[in-house]
């Protein structure tokens, strides 16, 4: 299997990004996400580890994807997880776009990404950091800087002019939904886009959630066991508690100006085909 690929493998209705290839440097990631959708379908996804010959193998399918692709850096593991520090495969594939046409969307939480920056000037890129919560930041994502740096890096990257956006994502009841809006407010002077997602129940990150948060447990089984909606291989909040739910931070975000749009929530209100992932924001 090439490891440079179309994206959406599911080939869901339910994904509204442009066309574009997806790249993840390694297998799995070290930041140890409670919600990540990816353990549910990557082995031993929380021990990472390097693809055998990446560089050789990478460096020949870059050729033979069409000029100007747009490639998302990563779907299912972050780019700038630690073994970057040791690998440095993200940073190598950069270098071999520097001659290219090729557009790069990163996506990653890692305050990692700053030591790129001089590459990033250097190619039609665009950053996206997920910021999830403030104050339960260490808990829910444990091997992941955390939220102050990650403000700290949407600050670096728009003073770099380096075109940012931010992944409010996931959205999880009793968890974010109403710290979201603070967030929104220090985020609001940095980036020019945000894409929100709620967060979509998988037995195993939904167990990995109650073991953190048991005093959640009884608002989690109500709100997906019982009243949620079975959507692909996902349990999602009801469409009328997710509509309220992300209506209120797309009214938030119209007052900030800041273009908004949602990931994979089947809601036509809130879709944004041509703005989805922020890849708009790469110069072309």
């Amino acid at each position: 299997m090439p490891y440079l690929q179309p994206f959406d493998p599911w080939k869901s209705s339910l994904c509204t990004c442009p066309p574009k290839y997806s790249l993840n440097p390694y297998t799995g990631c070290g930041h140890h996400c409670l919600y990540c959708y990816a353990t549910s379908f990557i082995k031993n996804f929380y021990s990472p580890r390097i693809k055998k010959d990446f560089l050789k193998i990478i460096e020949k399918e870059i050729t033979k994807i069409p000029k100007e692709s747009l490639i998302s850096l990563s779907n299912s593991s972050d780019p700038y997880q630690p073994l970057e520090k040791k690998y440095q495969f993200t940073r190598k594939f950069l270098e071999m776009l520097k001659n290219t046409s090729h557009k790069i969307l990163i996506i990653t939480k890692s305050n990692l990404v700053l030591r790129d920056i001089e590459i990033f000037k250097k190619l039609k890129c665009a950053i996206s950091i997920t910021i999830t919560s403030k104050k339960f930041c260490s808990l829910l994502e444990p091997g992941a800087p955390s939220y102050r740096e990650r403000i700290d890096t949407l600050k670096i990257l728009s003073q770099e002019k380096i075109p940012v956006s931010v992944r409010l994502d996931p959205i999880i009841p009793g968890i974010n939904d109403m710290e979201i809006f603070e967030i929104l407010d220090e985020i609001s002077n940095f980036v020019k886009h945000i894409t929100i997602s709620t967060y979509k129940a998988k037995p195993d990150s939904f167990k990995r959630l109650i073991n953190a948060f048991p005093q959640y447990e009884e608002l989690w089984t109500k709100l997906y066991i019982k009243e949620g909606e079975k959507i692909g291989k996902a349990i999602y909040l009801n469409q009328q508690i997710r509509f309220a739910l992300i209506n209120k931070i797309y009214q938030k975000a119209q007052l900030y100006n800041i273009s908004f749009a949602t990931c994979r929530e089947a809601l036509k209100d809130f879709e944004n085909p041509q703005k989805c992932d922020g890849s708009f924001l790469i110069p072309t």
